[in-house]
């Protein structure tokens, strides 16, 4: 049986919001927006522990926003 690592999230989400707070500096009011709503839901994400390790949760992050930036 695979232990299944479930992240302890008591305040484990401050360093997205960190990165989002990084990402929306000199950015356009959409650009903004649109990190917000993807850092919602990669916070739900790793609460429900679909990310093993925060550098996970980061580089989804990170490339959720490059998608959404390629289509503006």
């Amino acid at each position: 049986m695979k232990a299944v690592r479930i992240p302890d999230t008591s305040g484990a989400t401050d360093f997205l919001d960190h990165l989002a707070s990084q990402l929306k500096i000199g950015r356009h009011a959409a650009y903004r927006r649109a990190v917000q709503r993807i850092l919602d839901t990669i916070k739900k994400n790793y609460e429900s522990g679909e990310y093993g390790t925060t550098t996970e949760a980061e580089h989804a992050f990170r490339k959720l926003v490059e998608q959404e930036e390629e289509r503006q």
